[in-house]
């Protein structure tokens, strides 16, 4: 795996993760997962106008990474509430 591979997708979904399982205990945890989807809403629209305008690229990878640390977080937050249903 090369460096940029790791900073795009490994690095921000390993952030995701520990963030999220930071506040596991916190009963709002949810909100995190909440605030990163709304980052990464607000990002994904902006790359609509690379092509046309002639932006560079880094404004694609903040939406890619962004993404990535929202999959992170509710793959933690997915795994927290399946683990609460089967203990209840």
């Amino acid at each position: 795996m090369n460096r940029t591979v790791f900073i795009v997708f490994v690095l921000p979904l390993l952030i995701g993760v520990i963030i999220r399982l930071m506040f596991l205990k916190w009963k709002r945890g949810y909100m995190i997962s909440g605030v990163f989807v709304l980052i990464s809403v607000i990002v994904w629209p902006s790359t609509k106008y690379l092509v046309d305008h002639g932006g560079d690229g880094t404004v694609m990878l903040w939406a890619w990474m962004t993404t990535m640390l929202t999959v992170g977080s509710l793959i933690v937050g997915g795994i927290s509430l399946l683990i609460k249903k089967i203990d209840h």
